[in-house]
C-alpha cells in the first residue's frame, strides 16, 4: 500500500512539475496595433521573419488600423499591449492628459513621401527636380489626400502647407483617404491631386505611371525635418510598471533585429 500512494505521490509530482513547465514554454500571445502596412514597420516585420519574438517565447497577433490615431486609441483604451507607431501621437497623447511610454525606437527619421497625379502636375508646371521651396508653393487649390485626419500624414500635411505660407482647408484641401489599395485609387481617379503616405505606396503610384514623386523624404528632400521619432514601440505605463517582462522581451526582440541589421 506504502509503495502504491508513494507512486501516486511520485506521478503527481511529475505532472505538476510537467505543467509548470509546460506554461513556462509557452508562448505569450500579445496584441499590438500597427497604423499602415508599410516600410516603415521594417522593424517588426524582419523581427518576425527571424524569430526573433519567438525566441522570446512571444506570439504576436498584429492589427493594421489603416492609419494613425485608431491604433494608439486601441491602446489607451486597453485593447492591446502594445502599438508601434509615430511619436506625434504619444504627444499629442500626453497633451490630452493620457500618458504613455515609448519604450522603444525603431526608426528616427520621417519615412513618408509624397505623389502627385500627372495631371495636377502638367497643370502646376511641377517637376520632380524643381526646389522644394518651388513645389510646396503650388499647393494652393489642390486637394492633398492623407490616411486618417489624426495620423502623421494629416499632421505632416498641414506642416508643409503652413510652410508654405497657406492655410489647411482654406487655401488647401486635406482630405481622408485611407491607406494601401484605397490610397491609391483616390490618387489614381483624381479624387485627390497629391497625397502622402509611407513607401511602398506612393512608389507604386509612380511605377503605374499616372504619378510623380513630388516631395521624397525617404531621401531626406526636406531638410527643415533632420530627425524625427517615426516608429516606436509604446506601451501604457501601467503595463511597464506591473508587466515589465513583457516589455522587456519586447524590446528585447526589437534590440535583437537591429543587432542583426547592423551586423
Amino acid at each position: 500500500m506504502k509503495k502504491i500512494m508513494g507512486m501516486i505521490l511520485s506521478a503527481v509530482i511529475f505532472l505538476g512539475w510537467f505543467s509548470v513547465s509546460a506554461r513556462a514554454q509557452a508562448p505569450r500571445k500579445v496584441k499590438m496595433t500597427i497604423p499602415v502596412v508599410a516600410h516603415s514597420m521594417t522593424p517588426v516585420y524582419v523581427a518576425q521573419s527571424k524569430g526573433f519574438f519567438a525566441e522570446e517565447k512571444l506570439e504576436l497577433d498584429i492589427t493594421s488600423t489603416g492609419g494613425g490615431g485608431p491604433d494608439i486609441r486601441a491602446l489607451i483604451a486597453g485593447d492591446v499591449e502594445f502599438t508601434f507607431t509615430t511619436g506625434d501621437n504619444v504627444i499629442l497623447a500626453h497633451q490630452e492628459g493620457k500618458r504613455l511610454l515609448m519604450v522603444m525606437s525603431g526608426l528616427n527619421k520621417v519615412f513618408i513621401n509624397w505623389a502627385m497625379h500627372k495631371e495636377a502636375a502638367k497643370a502646376k508646371g511641377i517637376t520632380e527636380s524643381m526646389p522644394l521651396a518651388d513645389k510646396i508653393k503650388t499647393l494652393k487649390g489642390l486637394n492633398v489626400g492623407v490616411t486618417n485626419p489624426g495620423a502623421l500624414t494629416a499632421h505632416l500635411a498641414a506642416f508643409v502647407i503652413r510652410k508654405a505660407g497657406y492655410n489647411p482647408q482654406q487655401d488647401v484641401q486635406v482630405v481622408p483617404i485611407g491607406a494601401g489599395p484605397t490610397w491609391l485609387a483616390a490618387l489614381e481617379n483624381r479624387k485627390v491631386d497629391v497625397a502622402l503616405t509611407a513607401p511602398p505606396v506612393p512608389e507604386t503610384a509612380i511605377s503605374r505611371g499616372f504619378a510623380i514623386m513630388f516631395i521624397n523624404n525617404a531621401k531626406g528632400e526636406d531638410p527643415s525635418i533632420p530627425e524625427f521619432l517615426m516608429e516606436n514601440l509604446v506601451a501604457r505605463p501601467e503595463t511597464v510598471a506591473k508587466d515589465g517582462d513583457i516589455v522587456r522581451r519586447m524590446v528585447h526582440a526589437g534590440k535583437s533585429m537591429g543587432a542583426q541589421e547592423h551586423a
